[in-house]
């Protein structure tokens, strides 16, 4: 599959705006300043509402064959103890709408979790910054959609320990996906996000990663 951990340039601005506009490529105002950004980063367009705004990648097709399109699993009996546990600790975290229920599970894990490409000093801080009502709320919210759907399990075969995703979508040819996946898939994010990241060849929405040992990875948006 693509990379979890090498975001290009494009995915990060994307990124970026994702946690200040929750409709990744919709407008209402053309002359905003999201928009003036934009048109500075990609040229003229004329953006309107409900119109996809994110010019397509040349290199769409080449990324999205590299997607391992892993088998999405439903089941969470067959969940490891640990990963089962690690679940639990974070939905009942997110479930209770305080950001600093997540502080204990941050500080039982051998190293902070990734939240962002670029260094978090404060991950609880940054949680509340990330976050559209500046207190984690939308985040947390994001955070039970994710753990709520189907997950993939992704094994590297190097000797690291096997990675549970959450969405499986994460892992997927967006271009491949039957009508049961897309509807998992519209649980979490419009069409037109979908569309907008078909174009950009995979997926770069927040997904979560746990390793078989427990460890909570990642909670990250980028590709």
């Amino acid at each position: 599959m693509a990379k979890l951990f090498a975001p290009s340039a494009l995915t990060m601005a994307l990124c970026l705006g994702a946690l200040t506009a929750p409709a990744f490529a919709t407008t209402t105002d053309n002359s905003s300043p999201a928009n003036s950004d934009i048109s500075s980063q990609f040229g003229d367009q004329d953006v309107t509402d409900d119109q996809i705004i994110i010019p397509p990648n040349e290199n769409a097709d080449a990324r999205a064959a590299a997607y391992d399109n892993l088998d999405p699993q439903r089941d969470l009996a067959i969940l490891p103890s640990t990963v089962a546990k690690t679940r639990d600790q974070l939905m009942d975290a997110a479930r209770s709408g305080d950001v600093e229920r997540f502080r204990p599970i941050i500080d039982a894990q051998p190293e902070v979790p990734q939240l962002s490409f670029g260094v978090v000093d404060q991950p609880i801080q940054y949680l509340r910054d990330s976050s559209n009502d500046g207190e984690g709320l939308e985040l947390m919210a994001i955070m039970l959609e994710l753990l709520e759907a189907p997950y993939a399990v992704q094994d590297f075969g190097d000797g690291r320990p096997k990675m549970f995703v959450w969405p499986a979508y994460a892992t997927h040819n967006l271009q491949e996906l039957n009508p049961q996946e897309l509807v998992e898939v519209y649980k979490i994010v419009s069409h037109l996000d979908v569309e907008e990241m078909r174009l950009y060849g995979g997926w770069y929405f927040f997904r979560v990663g746990i390793d078989e040992n427990g460890v909570w990875r990642f909670f990250v948006a980028g590709d």
